[in-house]
């Protein structure tokens, strides 16, 4: 893999303050122990070019969008239905199929936009649990499969073509043991590509948040033309059999080709993508003075900076409001797959939530800086990730030490002396 390190560089600043006993807790602090606190400025700030994965997650991001601060985007949705006998007996001659859709209430971009969409088959094949972020997977323009507009509905559903359900019906019903492997391995399933003029991303729903709701899938007509009722006129009979007959087909496979260009550069700030970009932290903690010390407390401070994203108010955009600190002994081969893998049992985790004014980030990372100053383990590897990996596009901007000290990131220790 490839990593593009924007480096940027600062010199180490570390205040001292003290305050009197009694505000810390006056049961646990005795008449003779000062409170101080040591605020040291990260000065090693690595912004990471690193590509999570885009399959299957719990969302899908399909859209195109030309946002001014963070760039081009366009993301096209990959999907695949299950080969299920149990959900669909036989896909006959005269079946149809179609997909629907379930979106996200979330909308990154301009919310009252009308967008236009395209189903072409994928051009290769492609395994959900193998897409990556920034890297597009082909596709076959010159099989088309349907088109339609979404508006703000949470709901489309859109009929497919009868050249696309023939070719899915010959692998669907296949009865040789070898079907399931000729079908991962040769079709390629759908891609539905956005328009370059849409204005917006919307997310396709996979997983339900309650019992109940409804997730993206295929819809089968299992009417058959053999069980439609003909009355003495020769006319259908709707009472007898004609309405037809949908029957949910679930998805086998789905992701996001993605890809974000023209993201413009800026001399100061750091710049944070929750799929695509990692933060290390390169703390030059001053150990010899804190092994003479009490620590009782350590926060990671980062504060937001909203000032580009205010001056685009017409473009809604997901709200973060959670940071991930992932620390590790020695910097993994694959980060981001190792943070998406295993982020959420690695012992050396650390998380903040968004503060209630919503422009600051403070997590507690005594814990590490304790290890730090008195474990075996030297020289640690914190990466900072924005929110979670679940699909939905989440960008932040954040002061870097450019910034006035009440702003710069920082690591705030108390201890009693």
């Amino acid at each position: 893999m490839i990593t593009a390190f924007l480096i940027l560089f600062f010199s180490t600043t570390i205040f001292l303050g003290c305050e009197t006993p009694g505000s810390v807790g006056d049961d646990i602090i005795k008449e003779d122990e000062t409170i101080e606190t040591t605020t040291i400025v990260i000065d090693g700030l690595n912004i990471l070019q690193e590509n999570a994965f885009s399959g299957r997650l719990s969302n899908t991001a399909l859209g195109y969008l030309q946002d001014p601060v963070y760039g081009t985007i366009k993301s096209t949705a990959l999907i695949k239905p299950v080969l299920s006998r149990a959900q669909v007996d036989t896909i006959r001659e005269n079946t149809t199929i179609f997909l629907r859709l379930i979106f996200n209430p979330l909308i990154y971009g301009n919310e009252s936009s009308l967008s236009e969409f395209e189903i072409y088959e994928a051009g290769e094949i492609w395994r959900g649990t193998q897409l990556r972020y920034n890297r597009e997977i082909n596709v076959d323009f010159g099989s088309k499969v349907a088109e339609f507009q979404v508006a703000g509905q949470d709901t489309v559903v859109v009929e497919l073509s009868e050249e696309w359900t023939r070719k899915f019906a010959g692998f669907f019903n296949n009865e040789t043991a070898d079907r399931d492997s000729l079908y991962r391995n040769n079709f390629p399933g759908l891609a539905i590509v956005p328009s370059e003029n849409n204005q917006k991303i919307r997310f396709i729903k996979h997983s339900q948040q309650e019992e109940g709701d409804l997730i993206t899938s295929f819809l089968v007509d299992t009417t058959s033309i053999e069980n439609i009722d003909v009355d003495d006129n020769g006319e259908e009979n709707e009472e007898n059999g004609a309405a037809p007959e949908l029957v949910r087909l679930d998805a086998r496979d789905w992701g996001a080709s993605f890809n974000r260009t023209n993201e413009p550069e800026y001399d100061t700030g750091i710049v944070l993508h929750n799929g695509e970009r990692v933060l290390f932290l390169d703390i030059d903690l001053p150990k010899d003075l804190l092994k003479t010390k009490n620590i009782v407390n350590a926060q990671l401070v980062l504060s937001k900076d909203f000032g580009p994203e205010g001056m685009f108010p017409g473009i809604l955009r997901p709200r973060p409001n959670l940071t991930r600190l992932h620390v590790f002994d020695k910097t993994p081969a694959d980060l981001m797959g190792e943070i998406f893998n295993f982020g959420q049992t690695n012992p050396n985790l650390f998380t903040a939530v968004l503060s209630d004014d919503e422009e600051t980030f403070k997590m507690d990372i005594t814990q590490h800086i304790l290890n730090e100053v008195y474990g075996s383990i030297e020289n640690r590897k914190p990466y900072l990730t924005l929110q979670s990996i679940n699909g939905i596009i989440f960008s932040a901007r954040f002061f870097d030490t450019n910034a006035p000290d009440n702003l710069k990131p920082r690591i705030v220790i108390t201890t009693l002396k």
